[in-house]
C-alpha cells in the first residue's frame, strides 16, 4: 500500500502476523506469508521487522506492555513491601495463567521463544530487578529479614516458581483450575519466607 504511514503498516503488519502465529505456529510462521495476508511485499515487512524473530518479539511486547505497566505501579506504589511483593507476584502468576489459557501460541513465545528473540529475556530481567526492588525495600523497612535483596528476590522467585515462571507453567499437562487456591496459597508461602513469618 503506497503512501500508508509507517505506524498503519506495522500495525497491519502485526495483526496477520498474530493470525498466522495462531494458526501454524512460529516454527512455519514465514516473512513471505505475513507479507501475502498483508497484502505487501516481503521486501516491505523487513523495512518494520528485523526478520521473524524480530516480529515475533513485536507481538510479544504488545502483550507484556500492559502486564510490565501494571508491575512497574506495583513496584513504585506507596504500600508496605510486604503486601507489594505478594500484589506483584500475584498479578504476574495471573497474567501469565489467563495468557497460557486464552492464548497458548503467545504465551509460547515466553516458554519458549523462537531463536533470535530478544523480549523474552528482557522481560525476565524487568521482573528480577523489580523484585530485587521490592525486596531491597523490606529490607530497609526491616519488613524482611537478611540484608542481601538479590538473594531475597531469587528466594521468592524460586518459591513461586511453579506460577511465576512460565516454562513450568507452560510444561503443566493443564492450567490450575480457578477457585483452586493454590496460586494464591504459594504467593503467600514465598512472602512469608522473606518476612519470617509461619
Amino acid at each position: 500500500m503506497t503512501g500508508e504511514p509507517a505506524e498503519s503498516a506495522r500495525a497491519r503488519i502485526l495483526a496477520m502476523a498474530a493470525t498466522e502465529l495462531r494458526q501454524i505456529g512460529p516454527q512455519r510462521l514465514k516473512i513471505s506469508g505475513i507479507a501475502r495476508r498483508a497484502g505487501m511485499s516481503h521486501a516491505n515487512v523487513y523495512r518494520h521487522f528485523d526478520g521473524k524473530a524480530g516480529v515475533l518479539d513485536a507481538l510479544l511486547g504488545q502483550w507484556l506492555r500492559g502486564l510490565e505497566a501494571r508491575l512497574q505501579e506495583i513496584v513504585d506504589g506507596p504500600d508496605p513491601a510486604d503486601d507489594k511483593l505478594e500484589r506483584f507476584l500475584a498479578t504476574l502468576s495471573r497474567a501469565y495463567a489467563e495468557t497460557r489459557a486464552q492464548d497458548r501460541a503467545l504465551f509460547a513465545l515466553l516458554a519458549d521463544p523462537f531463536p533470535g528473540m530478544l523480549e523474552p529475556a528482557r522481560h525476565r530481567r524487568r521482573v528480577e530487578t523489580w523484585t530485587i526492588r521490592i525486596a531491597d525495600e523490606g529490607i530497609a523497612t526491616r519488613l524482611f529479614g537478611g540484608s542481601d535483596a538479590r538473594r531475597a528476590a531469587a528466594l521468592a522467585l524460586d518459591l513461586a516458581h511453579r506460577f511465576c515462571d512460565p516454562a513450568a507453567l507452560s510444561c503443566a499437562e493443564s492450567g490450575i483450575p480457578a477457585g483452586d487456591g493454590r496460586r494464591e496459597r504459594v504467593v503467600r508461602w514465598a512472602v512469608r519466607a522473606l518476612t519470617g513469618r509461619n
